[in-house]
């Protein structure tokens, strides 16, 4: 059971300059928290979260970050408001700041704001970027941690389809070539196995972010498994096809008699 949909992408330009340091993520979505730290922790940084703006206040309050990322909207007020707000309290001396969105508004001059979708690797290239800019203005570089050998997250739970063993969702934006690299690796896993038992759909948000937001997709590629449970992403890394025959063993899909 094949589904499928196409379109185009805004990318971030990678940089050569990258650091690690201290950022806090500012989202009330707890799924894209959990995405934005495993991501960055990959990269070495240390990552907090918080939910809320009077949250973010207080961590500003108690910590000093090189780089806030914050959504526009909060359930508390407006993402660009409080990085105002903190900026006229001196919270933000020597720090960097960006808004991280999939709305459309008018955007200020001051602040750095990137749109969702994000290509997931160019992103994390120009926050590293961005990090040693800061720790470079702050005149304090940063010591380097190992990354995370970190591939996938797992979160909540889903009810497994009626009519296939598993059901996957390929988000993509259309004119990258990691994604059409990974529409194709996923192919090829898959022509080893009983595809009537598999249900794969491939999402392009390049017109469209706000698809992602069914399983608050920020980056892609992204690959979620819905069910059966629990629900798994594989983020950005999906040129090693064992992440994805792993997925069909567990939930039991059968391979084709001669698969290999």
């Amino acid at each position: 059971m094949y589904d499928a949909t196409t379109v185009a992408s805004r990318a971030v330009q990678a940089t050569d300059a990258l650091a690690t340091g201290r950022i806090l993520v500012v989202d009330d979505d707890r799924p894209f928290g959990g995405f934005m730290i495993a991501a960055l922790e990959t990269r070495g940084h240390d990552v907090e979260w918080a939910g809320c703006i009077t949250d973010a206040m207080t961590s500003l309050y108690a910590n000093r970050y090189d780089l806030v990322i914050i959504d526009l909207r909060l359930p508390d007020g407006s993402g660009l408001d409080f990085l105002r707000a903190a900026t006229d309290e001196g919270l933000l001396a020597n720090s960097a700041a960006i808004i991280l969105t999939a709305h459309e508004f008018d955007e200020p001059g001051d602040i750095r704001v990137f749109h969702k979708p994000l290509d997931l690797d160019p992103f994390l290239d120009r926050m590293g970027s961005i990090v040693a800019h800061a720790q470079k203005r702050r005149g304090n570089g940063s010591v380097s941690h190992p990354p995370l050998k970190l591939h996938g997250i797992s979160h909540d739970g889903a009810r497994p389809g009626k009519s296939a063993k598993i059901d996957l969702v390929l988000y993509i934006s259309a004119s990258s070539e990691k994604c059409q690299k990974a529409i194709r690796a996923i192919h090829d896993v898959l022509e080893r196995y009983d595809t009537s038992q598999v249900k794969f759909t491939i999402c392009d948000l390049s017109g469209r972010p706000s698809l992602g937001d069914a399983d608050s997709v920020v980056f892609t590629p992204t690959l979620v498994k819905r069910s059966p449970g629990p629900r798994t992403w594989i983020v950005g890394n999906l040129d090693q096809p064992e992440l994805v025959v792993d997925l069909l063993e567990v939930s039991g899909v059968d391979r084709k008699r001669d698969g290999r």
